[in-house]
Formats: C-alpha cells, sequence, structure tokens
C-alpha cells in the first residue's frame, strides 16, 4: 500500500524530523534553509509538485531572540501572509500549523519589558483564529510540548550551531511523536473503544474484600487520583470515544460501587458494555467485538494486572494493550496519553457526541430482533426512514472520516483524504451519495456512502461502504436499487468490485446478493456487473419512508 503523504514546512532545519517519519510516511521538505516562504509563493515548487494530502508548518522561534522590537510585529505579519496563502492555495489539505517559542535574550534588567509573550499570544491568536474559521486548519502546539519537557531539554544550542537545527535528540523524539499522533487522526488510524477494569484501575482496592466504602476514590487525598482519571475518561466519552468494563468481579459488588458511590464519576449510561463476570478477559472481549459490531482492531484494553494484559494481548493480537502506571498518581498523565496517542479525532463531530447513545440504542434494536419473526419482520419493527442525497458542502469532514475509518462494510477499502474527496465532489463525472437513517429508537446519523463514476454506458461503484452500526437492515438494498432505477435510462449497467481485505468478510459476498454477477476474479479481487436495461425496481414496504434526491434536486419518495 502506498504510503500517505505529508509536507514539513519550516524555517528551521528539519531533516532529521524527516527522515524519522519516512518509515510510515512520504515526506515532503523543501530543500535550502528557511525557504517555506519561497515553496509557498512559487506555484510551481516542490510543494505543490508533490501534492501533499496534509502539511505541517512547523515554525521555531530560535531567531526571534535577535529581533528588534520595533520589526518584530513585522516579520510575524510576514508569517501571516505566508501561511494564509498557503491556505488559499491548498483550501482542503489538512494543515497544522504550530506555535511558536521565543527564547527571548535574557540578558535584561528585572524591570525590563519582556515582547515574547506578547508576539507568541499574537501567533497563537491568529492561528486558533483560523482553525476556528477554517476546517482544514489546526493548532500543532509545538509551545506546549517544549513547556511539558522544559526548554533545556528541548533544544540544543550544539545542534543549532552545527546545522541550524535548534532541536535535543529528545526534542526531535517529542515532536516526531507528535506529528505522527496528528497523521493517524488524518487518516484515521484511531481506535475506537476504551475497555476498563475496575480494581484498582477505576479505583483503588478491590471491591470484593474492601466493600464500597473501603476503595480509594474521592475528591481529596489519595482517593482523588481515581477521581481525576475518571474525570479524564468522562471526557474522552464527551468527545467520542466509547467506554466498556471488563472487569473479574462479583457484579452485585460493582454495580453497587458504579451506581451508588459517590465519587464515581462513570456511571452505567457512560458505558456502552458492561462485562462484569468471572469469565476470561479476552473471550469478554470478543463478545463484544459481536454485540457492538466491532472490529478487534478497534479496542484499547486497560487493566493493572500485567497477567491479564498478557493474556488479552495474547488471545487478541489486534487489541492495544499499553503498560498500566504502577504509581497511580500518574494516572491522569496516563490517561491523556491514552487520548493523545490512540483516541483524539481531528475535530468533534454531532455523530461522536452522540456515540455512546447510539451504541447503547443498539441493545433495545438487538432485544427487537429476538422477538421479531424473521429479518423483514425485524427491519419492519425498527420503522426506519432513510434519507438518501448527493454530499453536501457541511457533510465532507463525515465523509472523510467514514472513508478512512470503515472497515467491516467497505467493497474496495479505497481511502480517499478530505482533499480528494472534495475535489471528486467537483468532478461532474463523480457522484457522492451520502446515507441517514434512523429509527424508532434514535437517529443513527451520516451512515453510509456511495461514490459513482460515470463512464459511457457504464457507473462504476467507485467506493460502497457503511457504518457497522446499521449493517443487516438492507439499507444497501435500498440504495442500489435506488441508483439502479435512477440510472436506468444513462447506462447499460452497473459495475462493483470487490477487493478483499481479511476485515470486510461480512460483504465478501454481498454483490452477488444483491443481484450482481461476477465478471471477472482473481487472487482477492472480483469485477461484479448488474445489467439495468433488464432491472426490475424493487419493493420496499418493510422500511417507514425511504427519500433519494439526485443531484438535479429532483425527490424520489416511498412512504
Amino acid at each position: 500500500m502506498d504510503k500517505r503523504k505529508a509536507a514539513l514546512l519550516s524555517n528551521v532545519t528539519v531533516d532529521m524530523i524527516g527522515q524519522k517519519l519516512r518509515n510510515e510516511f512520504q515526506i515532503y521538505i523543501p530543500e535550502g534553509f528557511d525557504t517555506w516562504i519561497q515553496e509557498i509563493v512559487n506555484p510551481d515548487s516542490g510543494l505543490f509538485l508533490f501534492q501533499p494530502e496534509t502539511v505541517f508548518v512547523l515554525l521555531d522561534g530560535t531567531d526571534a531572540r535577535n529581533w528588534e522590537r520595533e520589526t518584530a510585529s513585522e516579520k510575524i505579519n510576514i508569517w501571516k501572509q505566508a501561511v494564509e496563502a498557503l491556505i488559499n492555495k491548498l483550501p482542503s489539505v489538512p494543515m497544522f500549523i504550530s506555535t511558536i517559542d521565543i527564547r527571548e535574550n535574557r540578558i535584561k534588567a528585572f524591570a525590563e519589558r519582556k515582547y515574547r509573550i506578547e508576539l507568541e499570544n499574537e501567533w497563537y491568536q491568529f492561528i486558533q483564529e483560523l482553525a476556528e474559521n477554517r476546517k482544514n486548519v489546526y493548532v500543532f502546539d509545538l509551545a506546549d510540548q517544549i513547556a511539558d519537557i522544559g526548554r533545556r531539554q528541548f533544544y540544543s544550542d550544539k545542534m543549532w550551531y552545527l546545522g541550524s537545527m535548534p532541536y535535543s535528540k529528545e526534542g526531535i523524539h517529542t515532536i516526531c511523536k507528535e506529528i505522527k499522533y496528528a497523521l493517524d487522526a488524518v487518516f484515521g488510524i484511531r481506535k475506537k473503544i476504551l475497555v476498563l477494569d475496575l480494581d484498582h484501575t477505576l479505583w483503588g482496592g478491590v471491591v470484593g474484600e474492601d466493600g464500597i466504602h473501603g476503595i480509594e476514590l474521592s475528591e481529596h487525598k489519595e482517593g482523588e487520583r481515581y477521581y481525576d482519571f475518571q474525570r479524564q475518561l468522562l471526557e474522552m466519552k464527551k468527545r467520542g470515544v466509547l467506554l466498556a468494563i471488563n472487569s473479574k468481579n462479583n457484579f452485585a459488588d460493582a454495580q453497587g460501587v458504579i451506581d451508588e458511590h459517590p465519587a464515581m464519576l462513570l456511571r452505567s449510561k457512560d458505558f456502552v458494555s458492561k462485562k462484569i463476570n468471572w469469565n476470561d478477559k479476552a473471550s469478554n472481549i470478543r463478545e463484544m467485538e459481536t454485540e457492538l459490531n466491532l472490529t478487534e482492531g478497534s479496542f484499547l484494553f486497560i487493566d493493572d494486572n500485567p497477567v491479564e494484559r498478557e493474556l488479552v494481548g495474547g488471545e487478541c493480537p489486534k487489541v492495544k494493550v499499553p503498560d498500566f502506571p504502577e504509581d497511580s498518581s500518574l494516572l491522569r498523565q496516563f490517561a491523556e496519553e491514552l487520548y493523545f496517542k490512540f483516541l483524539r479525532p481531528l475535530r468533534i463531530l454531532g455523530e461522536d457526541v452522540r456515540k455512546t447513545e447510539m451504541y447503547q440504542t443498539e441493545a433495545k434494536r438487538r432485544q427487537e430482533q429476538k422477538n421479531a419473526l424473521n429479518l423483514d419482520d425485524y427491519i419492519a419493527r425498527l420503522e426506519i426512514q432513510l434519507d438518501i442525497h448527493p454530499m453536501r458542502p457541511n457533510e465532507l469532514e463525515r465523509v472523510a472520516q467514514l472513508v478512512n475509518k470503515t472497515n467491516q462494510f467497505n467493497l474496495t477499502a479505497k481511502r480517499y483524504s478530505r482533499t480528494e474527496i472534495e475535489k471528486l465532489a467537483k468532478d461532474d463525472n463523480y457522484q457522492i451519495y451520502v446515507v441517514y437513517a434512523k429509527d424508532k429508537y434514535g437517529d443513527s446519523g451520516l451512515v453510509s456512502v456511495l461514490i459513482l463514476l460515470y463512464r459511457e454506458k457504464q457507473i462504476d461503484i467507485d467506493t460502497f461502504l457503511m457504518s457497522c452500526r446499521v449493517m443487516g437492515r438492507k439499507i444497501e438494498n435500498v440504495l442500489i436499487d435506488m441508483i439502479a432505477v435512477q440510472s436506468k435510462r444513462k447506462a447499460q449497467r452497473m459495475r462493483g468490485f470487490f477487493r478483499d481485505t481479511s476485515k470486510n468478510v461480512p460483504v465478501k459476498d454481498l454483490y452477488d446478493r444483491l443481484g450482481f454477477k461476477c465478471v471477472k476474479e482473481q487472487e482477492g479481487f472480483k469485477i461484479y456487473d448488474l445489467e439495468l436495461d433488464t432491472y426490475e425496481v424493487k419493493k420496499f414496504d418493510i422500511f417507514k419512508e425511504i427519500k433519494l434526491e439526485d443531484k438535479h434536486g429532483r425527490i424520489r419518495s416511498e412512504v
């Protein structure tokens, strides 16, 4: 698989940073020292020929210690103009603009004014406003990283004098780590669910031995470390991270703490699954995979017991199992590290905020399924309403998120960056359809994306994917039927493609089930055709409402 492409622009030498990142990504760095502005100004520069999928502007304040106060704002304004020009030239490419840390000349009297804070704040306000007003701009908080480890650790004067590169080995490592986290967020390499032990993890002690009032959990002193850990987990949940419990415990004892302990911040409503039993924890995780319709690679498992971590890591190799801090006073910091490394998204979307609620309503749907006579009866009971229409500009962020995260229901596993999706939307040969679904239990939001390529007398299904939350409800049948009927007058056939990825096993025979005919097959890849001139319209009266809007704004509705 081709490596994803990122450009790194800087006013200092960053070759060593690029070298470390090239193991996983294609990295473009301009030739020459401090040529980043020239790269932006020149439309034929290597930056634009490279066509980056994301750009980092890493600005260092080392040279600023020699700036005269009278000209400092002018220099900052040149940076601002360059960044704005870059954004205007690449308006949909994700961009991370760094904060700056100015190491002001410290040869000053006690009473002399320090201008560095004013300049740093001026720059921060500028890029923060960009991030708030431009959907493709994000703050890369270099100054915060420097504050975390300290300037003496982060910088190296020797490296500066040798090669105009101001960072120490630890500084380079920190920057590379943060860039890697950001790139993982851009390209959808994130975990979805955080699975937590209880004893010695969410609280101190063992509830079965110490009792609900004997465990360590409070808003002060020793118990506060667990309280703060839970507070950080709750903040993650508010930002779309799913939480679950996997604990060897008596259910009544553990549930008593969750329901009744006055310092327990996480309650039952905050978890999408609770496995509180004496089963092995790997089996519990496998049950969660089935119940929540998530892949093993979506899970992050947290447990204080190294034996349990080793068991889960061995039995479920795609589950990420980080070490747990031996010192519980580090739990708050541990939570931050988990979030930054595995869970942080680029932005919080509406679907993210409601994610826990969406998964919890699945339990009600599963119960409905148990009471149903068959699949059609189950779908009818749900009273599903579908809204199918061409992608709108405000849906681009969610479409990019789905395209880069969806694995199980993804026929070709193609990945498109936000920039590429925006280009396809503007191309008259392509059409991007989205599907919204809701039923009597709640609104599932934007759940499916279909990217079509219109050729002469043929329509290629370039990309077909769907959120795992709504799989198995014949939404795919409706979507293909609607598009087939709409396309009969302008094409002879619809062509579908399936690429086996090992993760998309649930849809390996989808096109067969939808009436397509396999016309070509080679190892791990199939091509299917659906002849449109003989295609017969299907009836989907098991759905409460289906609405399709085409690119011309025409609406077909079935109620």
